[in-house]
């Protein structure tokens, strides 16, 4: 398989908004297509390009996730977000919104 992938990792469905920084501009992004990974996530937001290096933050909580990362698809249905390399903080904050996500019963995408 050609290209890079985020399907290496379960996904599951994000029911919290998303908002993604590019430059100066932030925009949000609540979506019932959106979903998460420890690799990265889809928005449901067509007008992305690929390549374009972005800041993501999504609530957790009392504190959010945040991460720096990049658009690494993009189509009609929306854009992938592959995670740059995450600190030992960030990771443990995308763990217990993975869980937390899971535990109230949010379906694998």
């Amino acid at each position: 398989m050609e290209g890079g992938s985020t399907h290496h990792f379960a996904r599951t469905e994000l029911d919290k908004p998303v908002d993604i920084q590019i430059g100066k501009q932030t925009i949000r992004i609540a979506n019932p297509l959106n979903n998460v990974s420890v690799a990265g996530l889809f928005v449901g937001r067509s007008d992305l390009k690929v390549g374009t290096p972005v800041h993501v933050k999504i609530p957790v909580h009392s504190h959010s996730f945040e991460a720096d990362g990049q658009v690494d698809t993009a189509s009609q249905a929306g854009a992938g977000i592959h995670f740059a390399t995450l600190s030992p903080a960030e990771l443990e904050t995308l763990y217990e919104l993975i869980a937390d996500l899971t535990i109230r019963g949010q379906a694998a995408a």
